[in-house]
């Protein structure tokens, strides 16, 4: 039988359990930009706590991004004093860490928001050079890799999605041509930083003519086909089409690219109790989950976990952490402090 706690590998990293944080918004900092002791204390607790991996908080390279001020901050002049320090809690426990990159707009030089259509090739190339430049300041600060997330509704999702993207070049047309811009920076990063790098993708969107679930699919074979390690499942709001409590509504999806794919596939969304997600893992091919809002909540509720055999997050989905764009739990921190 497998348990959320045993230890695997995941790509070159031994974990200590199959379970994988997701940061979102970061809002705990301090004039200038530095890491309040509160983010220390987080990070710390999630380390010790059990958790496999973890995914930072989203970082935003363009100060005029739309969520830059909800997002951790790559350019502050403290940021790889800062970070060596998390990095180095996340490994004291034997916690790899990757960086996440989130962006929604991007500014080409000539147009602060640039949609997909708008860039030129030479946009491209500055983009593209843009992302390397943060791959390579999260390994001056000792991340382990990578994520881009090209997921939700942020601006890779946007160029990869055949709705947005009617560019008439070899960076628009066929899933090839759109996921171009991304398998070139995989292809990049690999070779200037050797660094893991894992994609966030979307199911669907189910906008007309946008995204489906088959094209999602050509997508993250493709990713894992140029170097991609691994990849996370998840998808815009409106795209919850589905009955969540009949069941979990990336499963499928998850569970069929697992075993099409030989890298980690990650399955994320509403997971909040051990008995529901061990029994996912004995019933699929899904080895890896990730949450986040349950670490929100309660930064070390995996040591309860892993203690008693079972467990249920104190998280009660009320969503209030992401829509009000915090790294805390409004309805537990006051009450804990």
């Amino acid at each position: 039988m497998k348990d959320i706690f045993d230890e695997c590998n995941f790509g070159e990293f031994k974990l200590k359990s199959r379970i994988i944080r997701t940061g979102a918004w970061e809002r705990q900092t301090e004039d200038g930009g530095f890491l309040s002791s509160e983010v220390f204390e987080r990070y710390e607790k999630m380390a010790k706590s059990g958790v496999g991996l973890i995914l930072s908080e989203m970082f935003a390279f363009d100060p005029k991004d739309r969520f830059y001020e909800y997002s951790s901050n790559i350019n502050y002049r403290g940021f790889i004093k800062d970070y060596k320090q998390i990095t180095g809690i996340c490994h004291e426990y034997d916690v790899p860490i990757l960086g996440q990159l989130a962006f929604f707009y991007y500014d080409d030089g000539d147009n602060q928001k640039a949609e997909p259509n708008d860039l030129t090739i030479d946009g491209i190339r500055k983009l593209q050079a843009e992302v390397i430049m943060v791959a390579k300041k999260f390994s001056f600060a000792g991340f382990d890799g990578v994520q881009i997330n090209m997921g939700n509704n942020f601006y890779l999702s946007r160029f990869t999605n055949p709705y947005f993207n009617q560019r008439k070049d070899k960076y628009g047309g066929n899933t090839l041509n759109r996921l171009r811009i991304v398998l070139e920076i995989i292809q990049l990063i690999k070779k200037t930083i050797g660094f893991h790098v894992s994609c966030r993708i979307n199911i669907e969107d189910v906008r007309k003519g946008g995204l489906t679930q088959e094209e999602s699919m050509k997508m993250a074979k493709l990713l894992a086909e140029h170097g991609a390690e691994s990849i996370q499942i998840t998808g815009r709001t409106i795209s919850m089409k589905y009955d969540a409590s009949q069941k979990h509504i990336f499963l499928d999806f998850a569970n069929k690219l697992a075993q099409d794919i030989d890298i980690p596939v990650i399955l994320a969304g509403n997971l909040r109790d051990m008995e529901t997600m061990n029994g996912i893992l004995n019933t699929s091919n899904i080895e890896f989950m990730s949450l986040s809002k349950p670490f929100i909540a309660q930064a070390d509720f995996l040591a309860d976990w892993k203690e008693n055999g079972k467990g249920t997050s104190r998280c009660k989905g009320c969503n209030n952490c992401y829509s009000k764009k915090e790294s805390r739990c409004l309805q537990f921190d006051a009450i804990d402090d």
